[in-house]
């Protein structure tokens, strides 16, 4: 695939999320000791707010996430580049991404070792680890898609840019089965794991549509907000049988669409996406 095209379908992409990733159940420590949030009614996210002191945003904030994808205003947004390792660094890793896989109890967690960046305007991100939800966390025009992939960037600073990248029922996606053979692995496993060479290939496919951005928050407790949100909007296929076995694990890990409240959604139908 043509490098500035890939970068343009990944930077079409979006997402939703924390550092922590998601799942049925996560443990943070307070002043009461250990304090257990996840996806059921009980631990739920109507009732993450009250769980911690620190995690009131959660029921409280006013620019959380995720949202629905609508009646967007049209914009033109600061170019984005994409930075790969040198071909010397790809060759010591094999020609591929050697990363972590985790299933931490919320969901397969990839962390990334292979040095890649995303560069909005003149802030740059590194990637930390790229995570899925089922259903969607998004939805676009308040349906859901079978699944959603998000990609998550931490600057020096500490701020944190996702892109998130729908998935929706079709073909068989080469690269996603590596990491569907670690869904039999039992919780807190981790496996090293080659990500092949054509691996952006295989995710970002199709002809770019445009990027939605938003300012929104985590997905997950604390619900820090502050988060810059890219959401692609052309979905990547995974086929039935690859989506089945995930929702077979991960059936509800998604936080339910928040209020938009005084925020703007963008779209840019065509963005200035580089690779290099």
């Amino acid at each position: 695939m043509n490098k500035k095209l890939t970068g343009r379908l990944m930077v079409a992409a979006v997402a939703v999320l924390s550092l922590a990733s998601c799942s049925r159940t996560e443990t943070a420590s307070d002043e009461h000791g250990a304090v257990h949030w996840g996806y059921e009614a009980e631990d739920g996210p109507e009732t993450w707010g009250s769980m911690n002191s620190e995690w009131a945003l959660c029921a409280d904030g006013l620019e959380q996430s995720p949202i629905d994808l609508s009646n967007a205003s049209l914009t033109e947004l600061p170019g984005v580049g994409i930075h790969l390792p040198s071909g010397q660094e790809v060759e010591v890793l094999n020609q591929a991404g050697v990363i972590d896989a985790l299933d931490n109890g919320h969901t397969i967690q990839i962390n990334s070792k292979t040095g890649e960046t995303l560069t909005v305007g003149d802030k740059t991100y590194a990637l930390v680890q790229f995570h899925f939800h089922a259903p969607s966390e998004h939805t676009v025009n308040g349906g859901h898609f079978p699944m959603e992939m998000h990609f998550v960037h931490q600057a020096e600073d500490g701020a944190l840019a996702v892109i998130g990248v729908l998935i929706e029922e079709g073909a068989e996606n080469e690269s996603i089965q590596p990491l569907w053979e670690q869904l039999a692995a039992a919780t807190g496993a981790q496996a090293a794991i080659r990500i092949p060479p054509e691996f952006a290939d295989h995710i970002f496919t199709g002809d770019p549509t445009g990027v939605f951005h938003y300012r929104g928050s985590l997905t997950t407790p604390p619900c820090s907000e502050g988060v810059d949100w890219f959401v692609r909007r052309t979905p990547t296929q995974l086929s039935q049988d690859q989506i089945a076995a995930f929702t077979a694990v991960y059936d509800h890990n998604n936080r339910p669409v928040q209020a938009l409240n005084s925020r703007t959604l963008y779209l840019d139908e065509s963005p200035a996406v580089t690779i290099h």
